[in-house]
């Protein structure tokens, strides 16, 4: 099955690298107009002149936690580019920092960035460019971190609790403009093999993926793939889920019966 995509403008944030990368890159092979946002901004234009070849890409450098300049971004780009149909949004941080070590102050910026700025954004976007049309498709993304509770070198208090708000936040949202006709759904990803999860887990590639039943993180082209097809008008009907891309961790970690001794040294706390 073929998901297009063709002559929608699809708006990706935390484009430059990693899963957003992926995304604007499936995107553009899709026939998307695709918008790549990211705060780094010579990394984004390096990206936005690779995918540039291959089709229609603009690139906007921002700092999203600037919310006072979300709204005149999300302008320009429907001057630039056009009305927005599909916006989503991988954007965040991640530090890793063992609950007694967190200070008030990384708290709030990791909040800024992957609960406050994802929700202004997403109101920009949808008040702007979806519900005076009628029509929109909006994608968050949570993680398995902001479901169940996680285990030495992955736990972070403050990266939890902004990702499980995520998900309330992508659910009231969906029962707000669903008489509108946007949609807004979310995804949920466990262990991606991203520079940044590489920089938290660092020499415990085992630990981290011992608990996963198919053996192996994610690539950011599996999570992608998954996210554009709730993007896509197949998913039509599909508004307020949360959906988990994490090779079945999340799903098999609640009954340790099945695991071998071999995961379970290898995720033994050292």
């Amino acid at each position: 099955m073929d998901i297009r995509f063709d002559d929608k403008v699809c708006v990706v944030t935390g484009s430059a690298r990693g899963i957003g990368y992926a995304l604007a890159e499936l995107l553009v092979d899709s026939g998307a107009r695709v918008v790549m946002i990211d705060v780094l901004a010579e990394r984004l234009a390096e990206s936005a002149a690779t995918l540039g070849a291959k089709g229609s890409v603009t690139a906007y450098p921002q700092d999203i936690t600037r919310i006072g300049e979300l709204g005149p971004l999300v302008s320009r780009i429907r001057a630039e580019v056009g009305e927005i149909d599909v916006l989503i949004q991988p954007a965040a941080v991640g530090p890793q920092r063992y609950a007694a070590d967190i200070t008030e102050q990384e708290w709030d910026d990791v909040f800024a960035v992957n609960t406050k700025a994802l929700f202004f954004l997403m109101r920009e976007v949808v008040g702007q460019s979806m519900v005076p049309r009628g029509s929109g498709s909006v994608v968050n993304f949570s993680s398995i971190a902001g479901l169940v509770g996680m285990r030495k070198p992955l736990c972070s208090a403050h990266y939890s609790a902004s990702k499980g708000a995520v998900v309330a936040i992508t659910r009231q949202g969906a029962a707000e403009w669903a008489e509108h006709g946007v949609r807004v759904n979310a995804v949920a990803s466990g262990g991606v093999l991203t520079e940044m999860t590489m920089s938290l887990i660092g020499d415990d590639l085992d630990k981290a993926t011992a608990l996963v039943p198919l053996g192996r993180l994610s690539q950011p082209q599996d999570v992608a793939s998954a996210v554009l097809f709730y993007a896509s008008d197949l998913a039509a009907n599909i508004t307020g889920q949360l959906f988990v891309v994490d090779g079945g961790g999340y799903g098999a970690q609640s009954d340790p019966g099945y695991l071998t001794p071999e995961q379970i040294a290898a995720y033994a706390r050292s």
